[in-house]
Formats: structure tokens, sequence, C-alpha cells
């Protein structure tokens, strides 16, 4: 076995928060001198924007499972029968997701290897039971979890009774800092010129909260155009292995019942390339995220890296880096209305903006993939030593 080598585990190829974190701190890490392999499932021969560090994607059938139970148990078996041919070329094995983490206890069952890590977002309210059941096994099996923020430190601590590190997420500010293109280039890029862009990142997905935003844009779409002036809203992102098809339908279904129009209105963008994203938010005047449930919210700071205003959820573990009025606009998750009330007053009120602006650019900066990484590190140099405080379980 290598002790000095690092292997991180992801289930996609696609733009999903659990993917931007493994490739993000796979690259910080390398830079911090760390030799680093990333693994994912995948159908496409690479990720969704370059990645420079090593990595591996395993083949996985693009094939219309008859049942989501089905897809689960597959893609472990796939991940778990790859993973037994490299065993002994890491110290660390690191997963991001459910469906590594299940791999990697497969493993470490077999007696494969010792030990591993996993990160933990946040528990997700799935329906399936094979993602129950997958979920469950990855949160308390590992040896070692990380959460990326004090709130879901709490929570594994009083639902199972975990000791979890608490790893912030970084933001890469400079991606987005170094755009030269004016705000009405990057519209035009989208096929929005001359309109106000409210801008959503997380696709259409129960959890992302999207058919209460429908309801407040189109409150506030209708306030704009009294006043002579247009809004449209972009959604990008959302590419997901799990099926949201009826929370889809249902968001499709009140867009009509609304009398908008998909591509005139609303414009649902789907994956995003890593090198449009600095241009998707710079095209933005107001970022909108009333998640009802979030790991951390990279988004968040990256559209504040952006230099977009924000309105979000307060909730946590976002309330660890947001404050109402502040740096942000904070509202309860469901109430449509206030959100239709503060779009509208970013909009009418260009002074607001700036505050915000430069109130989130700060914030962004405080959070680093550099520092992260450093963080990591200490933490498996801790595994190596048999630092058993590190333990998930077994300690108070």
């Amino acid at each position: 076995m290598s002790l000095n080598k690092i292997a991180l585990l992801t289930y996609s190829t696609k733009p999903r928060g659990g993917v931007v974190h493994t490739l993000s701190l796979a690259e910080s890490l390398s830079e911090l001198g760390q030799v680093v392999h990333v693994y994912a499932l995948g159908t496409s021969k690479e990720f969704f924007r370059h990645v420079d560090v090593p990595y591996t994607l395993i083949p996985c059938p693009d094939i219309d499972y008859s049942s989501m139970d089905e897809k689960i148990k597959s893609y472990i078996e796939i991940y778990t029968d790859y993973l037994k041919s490299v065993v002994d070329d890491y110290g660390i094995f690191h997963a991001e997701d459910c469906i590594s983490a299940n791999a990697l206890l497969n493993l470490r069952n077999m007696g494969l290897i010792d030990h591993y890590v996993r990160t933990i977002h946040h528990i997700d309210e799935f329906t399936s039971p094979s993602l129950i059941e997958c979920q469950l096994k990855s949160v308390v099996e590992p040896d070692y979890v990380i959460a990326v923020s004090k709130y879901w430190e709490k929570e594994l601590k009083q639902q199972y009774s975990l000791n979890a590190a608490v790893i912030n997420n970084g933001v890469s500010t400079s991606n987005y800092t170094k755009i030269t293109e004016s705000k009405e280039e990057s519209k035009a890029k989208f096929n929005v010129s001359g309109a106000n862009v409210l801008l959503s990142i997380g696709g259409i997905e129960p959890r992302k909260n999207t058919i209460t935003t429908l309801k407040a844009y189109q409150i506030a779409k209708s306030e704009l155009e009294e006043k002579g002036q247009k809004l449209v809203w972009l959604i990008g992102g959302g590419e997901t292995l799990f099926d949201y098809k009826d929370y889809r339908e249902e968001f499709f279904l009140e867009v009509k019942s609304l009398g908008l129009e998909l591509d005139k209105d609303i414009f649902v963008l789907g994956s995003i390339s890593e090198e449009k994203m600095p241009s998707l938010y710079n095209s933005a005047d107001v970022f909108a995220f009333p998640s009802i449930k979030e790991g951390w919210g990279l988004v968040v700071l990256e559209a504040m890296a952006s230099s977009v205003p924000v309105i979000a959820s307060g909730i946590e573990p976002m309330t660890e880096y947001l404050i109402d009025e502040e740096n942000a606009l904070l509202i309860s998750p469901m109430d449509y209305e206030d959100l239709a009330q503060k779009i509208s007053l970013l909009l009418g009120n260009p002074d607001l903006q700036a505050h915000f602006i430069k109130k989130g650019l700060s914030t962004a900066k405080m959070y680093s993939w550099e520092n992260a990484a450093q963080k990591h590190i200490d933490f498996y140099n801790g595994i190596l030593n048999q630092d058993s405080n590190l333990k998930a379980v077994g300690n108070d």
C-alpha cells in the first residue's frame, strides 16, 4: 500500500456540487505537493471541465435500467469491481458520494483496504429503497467522516452519533473575478440582451425549491413590466443520477399555468461547461437560491465571487457565512412573495446592489481551496499516524 497517494472518488462527470468539490480539492491537493488520482463513473470520456490531475473514468453502461434500485446496485458493483485492481496503489481512499462510499465499504469488508474517508455534504430524503440503503451505509459505515459545515457536523452527531471533522468548501475566486467581458456581452451569449437577468443554479429539483422561485419570478416579472422593464430567468445546471421526473413535470405545468414561455421568459440551460460559467454568472443581475437543504451552498460563494448580489434561504448551513442585509438578503425558503419583493428591491436599487456586491466579494475571498486542501492534508496525516480521535465512531 502506498502511504503517500490519495484516491478521490465521485459518482459522476457532470457539474454537480460533489463533483465540483472533488475536482477542486484534487487540484488544490496536487498544488500542495500531494499525489492525487480521481475516479468517477462515466459514460462520457471526460469531465465537464478540464482537470489538472490524473483521473480515471470507470466505464458505465449507458442503458435504461428497469428501476432506480437496479441502477444503484449495478453502479456500486461496477465501482467495486474496478477498484479491486488499485487497492494497493493508495494510502487514502476518500469518497464524496454514497455510491463510491458503498464500493469502498465492499472493499473493506473483503479485507482489501483498512479504512476509508467519506465527505458528507448533506443527507437527502430519498424514496428509492436502494438509495435509502446506499445513503445510510455511506453515512454510518466509513471509518472517517468529514462534514462541509458546522450544521452537518451537528446533525451527524445528533442523528447518527458520528464524530465528523469540519472542513468548509472553497471557492476559486480567480475563475470569476478575472472575466473581462461586459455584463451585456455576457447576456448576449445567452440570448438575453437588454433584459434584467435572474439566475439560479442547480436545475429543477425539489431540494433547490425551483417551483417557489418560479412563483416569485412571475410576480417580479409583472412588477418590472409595469415599469417598462424585462426580466428573464436563467436556470443552469441540474444533471444528476437521481430522478426528479415528477417534480420537473409539475414545474413545467406551472410554467404554462402562469402564462410564461420557455426560451422567452425562462431559459432552462442544463449543464454548463466550466469555461462558460463565469459568463453565466456575469450575465446575472440577481442570484436567487431559496434552497430547502444544502451541505454548504458552493454556488452562492461563486455568485458572490462573480459580483452578483445574492438572495438565499436563511437556513443552516448557509447562515454560517451569510448575514441578512449585510452580505446577502435572506428569506424563508417557501415564502415566494418575499423572494419576489427582494428581487424587485435589488433590481430597483443600484446602491443596494453595489453594497451586496462589495460585501459578497469580501465573503467569497474568505474561503479558498488552498486552505481547504491543507486541512485535508492534516486530516489524512492524522489517519496515517493512527490518531484514534479522528474516528467517526467510538470517541466523544
